[in-house]
């Protein structure tokens, strides 16, 4: 195992939902979580080619 460094953690963020810690070091950047009905189901194109439902 590695030794003789030390890592900080700058911040510690709760998952609770899948019942774990997520520990965030240095400048990690999280992504934000998917919603439960994906943006591309509100996505149409019309007769005339028109696309509707695009944010």
């Amino acid at each position: 195992r590695p030794e003789g460094f030390t890592v900080t953690v700058r911040e510690v963020r709760l998952s609770a939902g899948a019942g774990f810690l997520v520990a965030i070091t240095g400048s990690v950047m999280t992504m934000p979580g998917l919603p439960k009905k994906p943006a591309a189901l509100t996505i149409d194109i019309d007769e005339k080619g028109r696309i509707t439902g695009l944010f």
